[in-house]
This record gives structure tokens, sequence and C-alpha cells, in this order.
């Protein structure tokens, strides 16, 4: 398969990943089940997009782990931030 052909059928799971993101955390009240699927999509088109776009393969071993690191430490935040928001912003305020 042609690098080309590889680049057009990532960028076609990239929409639909979107759309279908969209779809799951646009309801209201989305519970923590909800949060999570929305986070394992995140973390699906982040390694989409770092492989195939950001070509992280082919980059430093440094480089790599630091991207991943926060790429895949992003869907983490949502997950925590969505199971204990009400903590974290009382924590925050009290910081602030």
């Amino acid at each position: 398969m042609s690098e080309i052909r590889k680049l057009d059928l990532a960028w076609l799971g990239l929409v639909l990943l979107s759309v279908g993101g969209a779809a799951l955390g646009g309801r209201p009240d989305a519970g923590l089940g909800v949060t999570a699927l929305v986070a394992l999509v995140m973390g699906i088109k982040v390694r989409i997009v770092c492989d195939h776009y950001l070509e992280l393969p082919t980059a430093t071993r440094r480089i790599r782990r630091a991207m991943y690191a926060f790429c895949y430490g992003m869907p983490i935040v949502v997950i925590l931030t969505s199971a204990f928001g009400d903590t974290l912003a009382r924590l925050t305020g009290a910081l602030i």
C-alpha cells in the first residue's frame, strides 16, 4: 500500500473517530463510562496522528517518549477530571 493511501486511510479514520467521539460525548449528563470511551477514542486518535503525521516512530527516543507521555496523559486527565471534578475545582480554587 502506498504512503499516500495510508495517509488517506488514517485521515478517514480520524474523521470517523471524531464524529463518533462527538456523538458519545455530546449527550447530557454523560457518566464515567462514556467519559472513558471518549478518552479511549482520544488515545486512538493521538496514536494515529503521532505515527502518521508527526512521524514519531522515526524521532529520537527521548522526543518520542516525551510526546507519547504528553499525548497519552491527556485522556487520563480527562477521566480524572470527570471523576474528581468537584474536588479538583476546590483544590485549585484554594491555590489561587
